[in-house]
């Protein structure tokens, strides 16, 4: 990693797959702003993901009861994102880091967040896009593969939280786009990412074809769909 992506002064990398979404939003949504976090987890692992104090309130759901404990979050509640705890137009902005690709009920999970959010306001996601090597390899293998696999592959810690169960149910960047559009939102801009290949890190071989791949989807808006990350906003009128 540090021979073919080395970080710069501030720590940062080539090739990055978390700046994209983070700067756009953050550039985007005002301090004032109260903003939902939906699927927040624990608290990120990552400073650039960390955004308590970057906005007025940031509130957190998830149906796993750890994110009680994320300390990004001013407030936390336990929800399955079909069923949010909030008024109508409650929220100024919501976003949805490593989520979609768990959700079951794609529609009913899109209205929700469309209800909760006030007029002008903005839904930000990341996701995995299923035309990629790694989604595909996900979706075709059963999640006990996944908990076996998936922290050792991307080089993690043993006390990192294991892989939530996936669906694949939003993950082509098309189909988002009209699920969006039927949710109600009126306008959806996607854009597609590869970043550095952090699931190759388990052998030197896989890496280096990692990194082939990464410099050949890049290289090229007509292999953009290709691109393991889609990022996204999606705007209310």
């Amino acid at each position: 990693m540090d021979r073919y992506y080395p970080a710069g002064a501030g720590g940062e990398r080539p090739a990055d797959g978390t700046k994209p979404l983070y700067e756009w939003m953050l550039g985007a949504v005002g301090a004032d702003a109260t903003v939902l976090n939906i699927g927040a987890g624990p608290t990120p692992g990552e400073t650039s993901r960390r955004l308590r104090g970057r906005f007025r309130r940031i509130v957190g759901v998830d149906p796993d009861p750890i994110v009680l404990s994320n300390e990004d979050l001013d407030e936390a509640h336990v929800s399955d994102g079909v069923h949010l705890p909030f008024a109508d137009a409650t929220f100024d902005a919501a976003y949805s880091d490593w989520t979609l690709e768990h959700v079951s009920e794609p529609l009913p999970f899109l209205r929700e967040i469309r209800r909760v959010l006030r007029p002008g306001g903005a839904f930000w996601f990341r996701t995995a896009n299923t035309f990629h090597y790694v989604t595909l390899v996900s979706a075709v293998t059963p999640h006990r593969f996944h908990l076996l696999v998936a922290n050792r592959a991307r080089g993690m810690n043993a006390d990192a939280h294991e892989p939530w169960v996936t669906h694949y149910r939003m993950n082509r960047r098309a189909l988002l786009t009209r699920q969006l559009l039927s949710a109600g939102f009126a306008s959806a801009d996607l854009r597609m990412v590869e970043p550095r290949p952090v699931y190759m890190l388990f052998h030197p071989v896989a890496f280096a074809a990692g990194i082939a791949y990464e410099r050949a989807v890049n290289h090229t808006e007509h292999l953009s769909n290709l691109r393991h990350t889609m990022i996204g906003m999606a705007r209310v009128a």
